[in-house]
């Protein structure tokens, strides 16, 4: 018996080039040591990233956390992420700022909690921590300069087991409550 082969559907056709036209612009985006950063323009936000299950013969897809900067006013800010953990290998952080000033996110691996950094000064500047401390490795960051507000970014990084602080270290912003604990765990179905 032969088989039929029908013609795509109007749908299948449009759908299959947009996913054509989303890869062509992700491999536009250059990684870097510090992982790799998305610009996408015209996102509003809004709405958690929600991977579905994975499909039959394939590998689960990466995980996406997205995490939310924002102030009410210039001693009231924060860093809110969808959940607090992924498990061990790349995870994708889709970074909105929520703000109505400039922010960062700085994804530091290192085994003391989020709020615990001393303010000690940075880069000249007198209200911020020393990110080149003992104990913190910079693994990730939106970069410079810093995001405006209403502008998203998407930060891939291949993360290890272990704990990690999640932070905006722009001058006084961490003592005014941008920082997050966040812990990577083992892979699904590795053995300690």
């Amino acid at each position: 018996m032969t088989a039929v082969r029908r013609p795509r559907s109007v749908l299948t056709t449009i759908l299959l080039g947009a996913a054509a036209m989303s890869l062509a612009a992700c491999s536009a985006n250059a990684p870097t040591a510090a992982g790799t950063v998305a610009y996408i323009p015209n996102y509003q936000g809004g709405g958690e990233a929600a991977a579905g299950p994975p499909v039959q013969g394939y590998r689960s897809p990466i995980p996406v956390i997205t995490a939310s900067l924002s102030d009410t006013d210039p001693t009231h800010m924060a860093i809110d992420l969808s959940q607090s953990y992924a498990p061990a290998g790349p995870v994708s952080f889709l970074i909105t700022n929520a703000g109505t000033v400039d922010h960062e996110m700085v994804v530091l691996k290192t085994d003391r909690p989020a709020d615990s950094f001393p303010i000690t000064g940075f880069e000249g500047e007198p209200n911020r921590f020393d990110e080149d401390a003992k104990g913190l490795t910079n693994v990730g960051e939106t970069g410079d300069p810093a995001m405006k507000p209403g502008t998203s970014k998407m930060l891939t990084i291949d993360m290890a087991e272990g704990h990690y602080a999640i932070v905006c270290n722009l001058n006084g912003h961490y003592a005014s409550g941008m920082h997050q604990d966040f812990w990577v765990t083992p892979k699904a179905g590795s053995v300690a």
